[in-house]
């Protein structure tokens, strides 16, 4: 059976069979040790670390962040139950479904107050496709009111 050494600033640790390694802190930097190799070894360019390195997921420093604010969903794993929830992240508010309804409702009825729900919705700091459905409403309240006043 094949002993596997692995060093972490510059610690050496091991042996390990290939099942204690998988409960290491193996990353793909890691350098893996054993018979058989002529040198120290990243994990992430041996194709059998491949399994462990899946396990570990890269840490916070290695996310990069976009510079605009746009809502993505994140994921968290919970060990206990094995499962995975879907966690929405602080970013765009988000548009009250009522009030693009009624601002459409008094958009096509010509109102001021439809064209000013739309203009909130489109310059406000809302989701991109809030912002169309602002502009939508905004540009149907301004030609329902043209037509209004001219009947």
């Amino acid at each position: 059976m094949k002993k596997y050494f692995y060093s972490n600033d510059n610690q050496k640790n091991g042996p390990y069979t290939f099942e204690e390694l998988k409960n290491e802190n193996i990353k793909k930097e890691t350098l893996i040790w054993y018979e058989g190799l002529d040198d120290w070894t990243k994990a992430g360019d041996l194709n059998e670390m491949i399994p462990i390195l899946e396990l570990n997921p890269p840490s916070f420093s290695e996310i990069k962040q976009d510079s605009e604010l746009i809502e993505k969903p994140e994921i968290q794993f919970e060990e206990k139950n094995q499962t995975f929830k879907k966690v929405e992240t602080l970013g765009l508010k988000k548009a009250s479904q009522g009030w693009i309804i009624a601002g459409f409702i008094f958009s096509f009825l010509g109102g001021f107050l439809g064209i000013a729900i739309g203009f909130n919705y489109a310059f406000g700091n809302y989701k991109k496709e809030t912002k169309t459905l602002g502009w939508v409403m905004a540009v149907i309240g301004i030609f329902s009111l043209a037509i209004w006043k001219s009947l």
